[in-house]
């Protein structure tokens, strides 16, 4: 569980929210994180994003500076998603929680 929260809260510090519809969301690259993609490789990206138990597919394109994510909103809540890439850490914190209860993850150790 601490493991799903730790990669959660990583992804949120290197995108904002560009676009979300209840099941899908569109990130986009913080401003900042672009200078540094050279640094990081898609394939980390991509690991950061599959730890995510919420996240059913994904897609990351360096070319747009974005990552499509897909999830079943009919067992996790769209606000809970929204807060997720909360600027506030606290609030991305507790959505952290807040998902993992809706997947039934809080008895897992990881």
């Amino acid at each position: 569980m601490k493991t799903y929260v730790e990669q959660a809260l990583k992804l949120r510090k290197w995108v904002t929210i560009g676009h979300h519809i209840p099941g899908r969301i569109r990130l986009k690259y913080k401003l900042g994180i672009v200078a540094q993609l050279a640094s990081f490789r898609k394939s980390d990206i991509e690991k950061v994003v599959a730890s995510i138990p919420a996240f059913t597919s994904y897609t990351v394109n360096n070319a747009t500076g974005s990552i499509v994510i897909e999830y079943d909103y009919s067992i996790v809540k769209y606000q809970s998603i929204d807060e997720l890439f909360s600027e506030s850490e606290q609030i991305a914190e507790r959505a952290c929680y807040a998902i993992a209860q809706q997947l039934n993850l809080n008895g897992e150790r990881s």
